[in-house]
């Protein structure tokens, strides 16, 4: 795995991480943090692992797994799911990489089965600390598939300090459950960055025929 900077990255206080997941929550969430707020891509990630693609957006090509960073805070986003056979090595080479960032703390965002009427908002963290003082809903059993479970793994080994936040979301993309995560995620760090436009989006899309799909491309990043 190569994970390139663009430019020296430096002075970061916080990592957010949004992967896809339940819902495309932590992608959604990701992107809109990035566009709205006008981060700079400052790096990427690649491997031979990694599904053989690139992101095609305004007629240009992206990596799928990207390095913004805007002040103090870092967003990596990926438009890619990290196939089981590449998950642990991955995971072990982006904790290292973290380290060396020395950040204050790790937020990662994504989605979990949306239960019947749910619309809580949970986190899961590795350091008890986190845990009752994020004022989220506790996971009190359950388990997380894909990255997320060996990244935090990685991430306990290396005494890192931060936590998962998981919004209930359905199978499809879910911008309202990306919009809760926005919003806890705000006030956390003070981002000053307003999610109606999510929710609106969530409104228009529960109102489209049942033989039409919701595309998030261009409609909440334009």
């Amino acid at each position: 795995m190569i994970i390139k900077e663009f430019r020296e990255i430096d002075k970061v206080k916080n990592i957010i991480i949004g992967f896809p997941s339940v819902g495309m929550v932590g992608s959604i969430a990701s992107e809109f943090i990035i566009h709205k707020l006008g981060f700079e891509e400052v790096g990427h990630i690649r491997s031979e692992k990694l599904p053989a693609l690139a992101i095609i957006r305004k007629s240009k090509p992206e990596a799928p797994i990207r390095i913004y960073q805007k002040d103090q805070t870092i967003v990596i986003v990926s438009d890619v799911m990290i196939p089981d056979s590449a998950a642990h090595n991955f995971a072990e080479e982006l904790a290292n990489w973290i380290k060396s960032k020395k950040p204050k703390e790790i937020i990662i965002l994504g989605g979990s089965d949306k239960k019947k009427d749910g619309d809580k908002t949970y986190v899961i963290s590795w350091k008890d600390k986190y845990l009752d003082d994020v004022g989220l809903d506790h996971m009190k059993l359950g388990f997380v598939v894909g990255i997320y479970g060996p990244l935090m793994m990685e991430l306990k080994e290396r005494g890192m300090g931060g936590y998962l936040i998981l919004a209930e979301a359905r199978h499809r993309p879910d911008p309202l459950a990306a919009a809760k995560i926005i919003r806890h995620v705000s006030k956390r760090i003070g981002l000053k960055v307003d999610p109606s436009a999510l929710e609106k989006e969530a409104k228009r899309k529960d109102e489209l025929p049942e033989n039409k799909k919701w595309d998030p491309y261009p409609s909440i990043y334009s």
